[in-house]
């Protein structure tokens, strides 16, 4: 989104370098590179145009292509409230970044360079960028669009499981599916957004075998209401307190006329502003205690992929735990999975054909083995935000450095903004964030 607004916007020569070690992900990033057609957007399509100035943009986008669309099975209607798949969403960027270079001025060029940047260097005026391939680049500024990381293994207790070959610890590995569909059972740790994503691929994918589900809380995703009315922004004053905050939230939704959802909905613009009214202790606060709770009202499901959760666990295919995972041993026929269920204090094992992390990114960067992250941190020319949700970043997203210094050639946008303004992960926020950063580069390169 960010190359698309700077072709855009600018209006001086320019050479905008995008840099993607996956030639299938440039453009659409690892979230909608997925080829399942179960795997569907959680957001409807009247609000996922990545063009903050066209807002039905998306919409058009696939309206144009519905027959096509239809012959999907999971998709019934092109329509403002639909849930589309996630690779069509993707197959969207690569268009838009496609008809944007095509339409670019003469002195604007896009070079899609198939790397990984695994080290920065600040130099008086540029940024020398040295690429895994052996190559060294030369750039202005660098934006850090790095989005999520792969879980973490933090739950697993030892390091002999984790390299298991009945663990998957990257459940979007290409490998990971078709090696689960060989089980008669299997574990899916997490039950968020993920985990609902792995169990609706295998029963799709014809799996009969048993599929658990454990995660602390045992708290699934709520889903969305088909053709949910929508609210107009809510005022909302400024919380000091989350305890105060979740009173006027609920006594919102008490007065309101409508679901809860569309209340959850309509302080969607003012979410950011509200997250960083909270003192920095209130935060701890909610993420201890609220967290969970939040995510899984606030990252609903599609309706039809809601309705496919409950078919599986009507009929006893998914089995949800609530509890902690102890340890996990592969015995050589299986893994052995010791847990302790919620509320209780005796141990259980379970005995699966293997095990798939789908616990969420990792978005503590000092856990991080990324090279680049290493290289940025042992330089000092990054530092993790106070709660460890991500990066600590300036409001106009320059990155902040070990010692406080807002840096003027790094910046970054979506998740590693994520403790500075907590929702920053969808297309919604994204969008108005790549036209603002585009706009600011613009106009330091024309200073």
């Amino acid at each position: 989104m960010v190359a698309v607004q700077l072709l855009r916007q600018t209006r001086q020569p320019l050479t905008v370098y995008l840099i993607e070690p996956n030639l299938r992900q440039v453009g659409r990033g690892r979230a909608y590179s997925t080829d399942q057609d179960c795997h569907l957007l959680n957001v409807p399509a009247h609000n996922m145009s990545a063009l903050p100035d066209e807002p039905a943009h998306f919409f058009t986008w696939a309206k144009v292509r519905e027959s096509g669309l239809l012959e999907n099975r999971w998709v019934t209607e092109v329509a403002p409230n639909a849930f589309l798949p996630r690779r069509v969403y993707g197959d969207y960027l690569v268009d838009l970044l496609d008809k944007t270079e095509q339409q670019a001025a003469n002195h604007c060029r896009l070079e899609k360079i198939t790397a990984n940047v695994i080290g920065i260097t600040l130099e008086p005026g540029h940024i020398a960028l040295k690429l895994d391939t052996g190559g060294l680049l030369s750039a202005q500024n660098a934006v850090l669009a790095i989005g999520n990381f792969p879980p973490s293994d933090s739950w697993v207790n030892g390091t002999d499981f984790t390299a298991s070959g009945r663990y998957f610890s990257n459940p979007w590995q290409t490998d990971a599916l078709a090696a689960l569909l060989e089980t008669r059972s299997c574990l899916l740790v997490g039950s968020g957004l993920t985990m609902v994503d792995w169990a609706i691929a295998l029963s799709e994918a014809g799996y009969q075998g048993q599929i658990h589900s454990i995660s602390r809380h045992g708290l699934m995703p709520q889903v969305h209401r088909p053709c949910q009315k929508r609210l107009t922004p809510l005022a909302f004053a400024a919380p000091t307190s989350v305890r105060r905050c979740l009173r006027q939230i609920r006594r919102l939704i008490q007065v309101s006329d409508h679901d809860w959802r569309a209340v959850l909905d309509a302080l969607r613009p003012v979410s950011q502003s509200l997250w960083e009214a909270l003192p920095l202790s209130e935060q701890r606060r909610f993420l201890r205690h609220l967290r969970t709770y939040w995510d899984c009202h606030r990252h609903r499901l599609a309706p039809v992929v809601g309705s496919r959760l409950d078919d599986l666990l009507n009929t006893g295919q998914l089995r949800q735990h609530s509890g902690r995972v102890l340890a996990c041993h592969d015995n050589g026929q299986g893994v052995e999975v010791v847990f302790r269920a919620r509320g209780q204090t005796k141990t259980q094992t379970l005995v699966v054909g293997a095990v798939a992390n789908c616990t969420g990114s990792e978005s503590n960067y000092r856990k991080l083995t990324n090279p680049l992250v290493q290289d940025l941190l042992n330089q000092h020319l990054i530092r993790p935000d106070p709660l460890m949700l991500g990066l600590d970043v300036a409001a106009d997203g320059a990155l902040i450095d070990a010692g406080g210094k807002v840096s003027k050639q790094l910046f970054t946008l979506g998740p590693p903004q994520k403790g500075r303004l907590w929702e920053t992960t969808a297309v919604p926020e994204l969008r108005g964030q790549a036209e603002k950063l585009a706009r600011l580069l613009l106009a330091a390169g024309e200073a």
